[in-house]
């Protein structure tokens, strides 16, 4: 398992090996998961309140890496509700009777209606993302207009 550590005055991120996976995530308010798993890898008892998890793995069916637990009070996120209900995080706890597809908040209706986000700082917040082309597009041009507006990254022409 690989830790990410940001340190914000450098704008550098620092990975370090770890092999106490449960302790890591103890100790975490963002995780990312970006795994081929079919088993949960991320404990529900592990995640702390206030904690955020990306889950990017999962974009087939029988593809898993958070214990569908997790979502029980969760507030869970994706970039299509039908296609994650198939193919994303969310079809398992939704097999699993512990949600249902009409509790899951499409990003994009989030950030259109601010009461939508997250309630409280102690809200656990899923974003399972099983990839929409047209919003990677959209998310990398902003990244990249705006990485050129403050004169940081580098351009590489292929």
């Amino acid at each position: 398992m690989v830790a990410g550590l940001i340190d914000h005055r450098l704008s550098e991120v620092e990975f370090t090996g770890v092999t106490d996976l449960p302790a890591t995530v103890q100790r975490s308010r963002v995780i990312v998961t970006a795994t081929p798993s079919t088993k949960p890898l991320i404990q529900a008892d592990w995640v702390q309140p206030g904690t955020h998890l990306n889950a990017i793995g999962a974009d087939m069916e029988g593809k898993q890496e958070l214990d569908a637990k997790l979502f029980q009070g969760a507030q869970a996120y994706t970039d299509d509700v039908p296609q994650a209900s198939e193919v994303g995080e969310i079809q398992n706890p939704i097999k699993a009777g512990v949600i249902k597809p009409e509790q899951v908040v499409e990003i994009g209706n989030s950030l259109l209606d601010p009461t939508l986000g997250r309630h409280d700082a102690n809200a656990i917040t899923i974003f399972d993302s099983t990839g929409i082309a047209l919003q990677d597009l959209a998310a990398a041009n902003l990244a990249f207009v705006r990485a050129k507006e403050q004169g940081v990254g580098t351009q590489v022409d292929l």
